[in-house]
């Protein structure tokens, strides 16, 4: 088996960050993925025996964005490494010119980089991107196994997604979506982030329902530190 391609230089990190040896294995016909990996760390950041691995899995869509900025925003703390998984069809991998995938690759990083700054500019951290061609749920099986990460994070379209997640981890037969597959396969906790906007339309839908009950009012809305209302957004399942 080849080496992978290492990149000396392979983006510009933004201030406070520094990049970190990267991967390019896009053009390699011998490597095991087609994958292109991105890497860098807050300056002073320091790998600890209390440092905490997420993986998520953040597709371009809405969903898959809400999952990446929940982690940055809520789930990440100092000293932690954030490895944000995208995955690339394989029959558009093969049409398209690789140069593209490695760009959006640089994007997301500078997006990354710049919300970790927004949020807590204070944060030490080590985020790694991997833009990856193939099956998605096969690729996540492969990077769990590689980074051993505490938790995976996946984001769903919607309430039915979350539903159908939930059966298939109770042994629904068939897998569809990729949360469902996270839930039913991995043998580490995952946290499915819903949409905020999926998650008020629901709340609104049942509340002008005159035949709903009224015990779950509280739970589904707990109260926060400063006396307002927060809204749930995320499900999760430990193995």
């Amino acid at each position: 088996m080849s080496s992978p391609n290492i990149l000396s230089s392979p983006l510009i990190a933004a201030q406070g960050y520094t990049p970190k040896v990267s991967f390019d294995t896009l053009e390699n016909p011998q490597a095991s993925m087609f994958s292109y990996t991105l890497h860098v760390q807050s300056e002073g950041y320091t790998r600890r025996r209390s440092t905490r691995v997420f993986l998520c899995a953040s597709s371009p869509d809405e969903s898959g964005r809400q999952a990446l900025d929940w982690c940055l925003e809520s789930l990440v703390q100092d000293g932690d490494e954030l490895v944000v998984f995208r995955g690339v069809d394989p029959d558009d991998f093969a049409d398209n010119d690789h140069g593209q995938y490695r760009e959006d690759a640089r994007e997301l990083v500078r997006q990354i980089q710049e919300r970790c700054v927004e949020y807590d500019a204070e944060r030490k951290l080590s985020i790694i991107v991997e833009y990856i061609a193939g099956k998605v749920t096969q690729t996540i099986d492969r990077l769990v196994a590689l980074y051993r990460p505490d938790s995976v994070v996946v984001g769903t379209r919607g309430q039915r997604s979350v539903m159908q997640a939930w059966a298939g981890a109770f042994g629904a037969p068939g897998v569809g979506s990729v949360s469902k597959y996270c839930l039913s396969h991995s043998p580490v906790p995952v946290i499915v982030v819903r949409p905020e906007s999926k998650v008020r339309k629901t709340m609104a839908k049942r509340r002008a329902n005159p035949k709903r009950g009224q015990h779950f009012d509280e739970l589904a809305k707990p109260k926060t530190g400063n006396g307002s209302l927060s809204v749930p957004m995320f499900s999760t399942l430990t193995r």
